[in-house]
C-alpha cells in the first residue's frame, strides 16, 4: 500500500506511529484550519470483515462517549484503496509514556493526572465500556487554551461493551498493567480489571515504574508519597478483584481523601452503604467447539502473580531468575521473566522459558520454518498462536511476519499456565514435562506418563540450557 497523502478532505502531513492493525497520521483539516490525527487500518487487514468491523466499532465507541477526557472522533471514511479511516483529536504533546520516560512526576502532578484518567475511565464505565488496555502509551496529552493541558484516553481496540462482557474471553491486555484475571481463559474481566489498570498507571505516575510482581507500596519507593495514597493504590492492585475498589470512582475518591483534596465534578462517585460490595458471580465456561480447544468447559484455572522476593526493579528480577553473563539476550529478559512468572505452576520459571527459547530458535526472532509452519523466536504455528496472543481469538490470526518476540514470548507463559494444570500428576521433572507439552501436547505427555521418547533430545537440550541459565 502506498503512503497516503490525504484521507477525504484531510491532508496527511506525517506519520505518528503504527501498531499491529493500524497506523496513525498527523493531518490537517483545511475547512477548520486545524490539526487532526487520522487512524487508518493496515492494508493487509482490509479484506478481513471482522477486523474492519472492530476498527469501525472503536470509532463508534469513542464517538458515543463524546468526552474531552477521551480521544474524540470527528469523521470516518474510506481511502480509494479501500482502507477505512477515522479522524480524531490530535495530541500535540505526545503520550504519557513519553512523559514518564524522564521519570516520575511530582506527587501533586501525578495525582492530578491520575484523577483525570480515572474520571475518563469512569465515563467509559458509565456507558458500559471496559477498556481492558490502560497503559501510559494509551494516554495522550494535548495543550488546552490558556496554557493548560488535557489528558485523553485512547485506543479502545480491545474494549468490551456491556453486551459482550458475559461472553467467553481469552487473554488480553499489556503485561505490567493488566489484572491477573486478564491472563486467564474466561477470566471474564469486568470494570475491576480497569481499576487494576488505573492502580498500575497511578503507581507508574508516582514512582516512575509500573508495579513489580508482587507490587510494592509506592511510599516505599518515594517518601514524599502519602501513606494513604500508597494504601489506596495497593488496594487497586489487589490480585483478588473482590478486594479491589469496586469502581474507578471509588478509587478516585480514596486518592482524593488520602491526599487531602476534594474530588469534584460530574463524576463524583455514586455512594453505596459502607461495607456493601457487589457479590461476585461464578462464571461457567461455555464450550467453544473443537477449534477453540483452549476453552474446555468447566475448567477452574486460577492465575496468581508469582510471589518472589519482592524485587523492585526489572533488573533485580532478572538477576533473581537468570544468570548474569549468560547468552540470554538482554532485550528479551524482561519478556522472559514475565512469561516465566505468569502464574504459580510447578516447573514454570524464567529459567525454563529462556532454555526453551534457546532450544527452539537459538533466540532468533526471525526464524522461519515454512515446512513445519513454525515462525519466530518461540517457533509458533500461526493458528495456534492465535489462541494465546493478547486478546486471543478477539484478534486476527497473526501472519508469519507479525510473529515478533514481544508477541511470542508472553504467549508461551499463557500456554504453559493453561495446559500445565493437566501435568500435576505426571511423574518426572515438572519443567521438562512442560517443555515436552509445548513441543507435543499436554494430552500426549499425560498419556505417555512423562516426556515422550521422540522429544527427549529436545528436553535434554532444555535441561542443559537450564543448568547454564540458572543463577549461581
Amino acid at each position: 500500500m502506498e503512503t497516503p497523502t490525504a484521507a477525504g478532505r484531510y491532508r496527511i502531513d506525517g506519520h505518528l506511529g503504527s501498531g499491529g492493525f493500524a497506523s496513525v497520521w498527523r493531518g490537517h483539516d483545511p475547512d477548520l484550519d486545524s490539526p487532526v490525527a487520522i487512524k487508518i487500518l493496515a492494508g493487509h487487514w482490509t479484506l478481513r470483515t471482522d477486523v474492519r468491523d472492530r476498527f469501525v466499532q472503536e470509532a463508534r465507541l469513542l464517538r458515543r462517549a463524546d468526552s474531552h477526557r477521551l480521544v474524540q472522533v470527528f469523521d470516518i471514511g474510506e481511502l480509494p484503496d479501500g482502507r477505512p479511516y477515522f479522524v480524531m483529536t490530535y495530541a500535540d504533546r505526545g503520550t504519557l509514556a513519553e512523559r514518564l520516560a524522564a521519570g516520575p512526576l511530582p506527587p501533586g502532578e501525578a495525582l492530578r493526572t491520575a484523577q483525570e484518567i480515572i474520571r475518563g475511565v469512569q465515563e467509559l464505565h458509565d456507558l458500559g465500556i471496559v477498556h481492558r488496555d490502560l497503559k501510559p502509551s494509551n494516554v495522550l496529552l494535548r495543550s488546552a487554551p490558556g496554557g493548560g493541558e488535557r489528558v485523553m484516553i485512547a485506543d479502545l481496540g480491545i474494549a468490551r461493551t456491556g453486551e459482550h462482557l458475559s461472553r467467553l474471553t481469552l487473554p488480553a491486555g499489556s503485561p505490567g498493567y493488566m489484572a491477573p484475571e486478564q491472563t486467564q481463559v474466561d477470566g471474564a474481566p469486568d470494570r475491576r480489571a480497569d481499576v487494576y489498570g488505573l492502580g498500575a498507571l497511578t503507581h507508574h505516575l508516582l514512582t516512575g515504574e509500573p508495579p513489580a510482581v508482587p507490587p510494592r507500596p509506592p511510599a516505599q519507593t518515594r517518601a514524599a508519597i502519602p501513606s494513604g495514597v500508597s494504601t489506596a493504590v495497593m488496594r487497586a492492585l489487589d490480585p483478588d478483584r473482590e478486594r479491589r475498589w469496586a469502581s474507578a470512582a471509588d478509587f478516585g475518591e480514596a486518592l482524593a481523601h488520602a491526599s487531602g483534596e476534594t474530588r469534584t465534578g460530574a463524576l463524583a462517585p455514586k455512594r453505596r452503604p459502607p461495607g456493601k460490595r457487589p457479590r461476585g458471580r461464578r462464571r461457567a465456561l461455555a464450550a467453544a467447539g473443537a477449534a477453540a480447544a483452549v476453552a474446555v468447559a468447566a475448567v477452574a484455572f486460577v492465575v496468581l502473580p508469582h510471589q518472589g522476593d519482592g524485587a523492585a526493579t526489572p533488573q533485580e528480577r532478572n538477576r533473581q531468575w537468570l544468570r548474569a553473563g549468560s547468552d540470554v539476550p538482554a532485550r528479551y529478559r524482561d519478556l522472559i521473566v514475565q512469561a516465566g512468572t505468569w502464574c504459580e505452576l510447578r516447573g514454570l520459571s524464567p529459567t525454563l522459558i529462556a532454555a526453551m527459547l534457546k532450544a527452539e530458535s537459538g533466540f532468533d526472532p526471525r526464524l522461519a520454518d515454512p515446512g513445519r509452519d513454525e515462525y519466530g523466536i518461540a517457533r509458533w504455528t500461526p493458528h495456534v498462536l492465535a489462541f494465546w496472543q493478547p486478546g486471543g481469538l478477539d484478534n486476527p490470526e497473526p501472519r508469519p511476519a507479525q510473529i515478533t518476540a514481544e508477541l511470542s514470548i508472553p504467549a508461551m507463559g499463557r500456554f504453559l499456565c493453561y495446559w500445565g494444570k493437566d501435568l500435576k500428576d505426571v511423574p518426572g521433572d515438572p519443567a521438562l514435562n512442560l517443555a515436552a507439552a509445548y513441543r507435543t501436547s499436554a494430552t500426549t505427555v499425560v498419556k505417555t506418563g512423562g516426556v515422550p521418547a521422540r522429544v527427549r533430545p529436545y528436553t535434554e537440550k532444555v535441561r542443559r540450557f537450564m543448568d547454564d541459565y540458572r543463577p549461581r
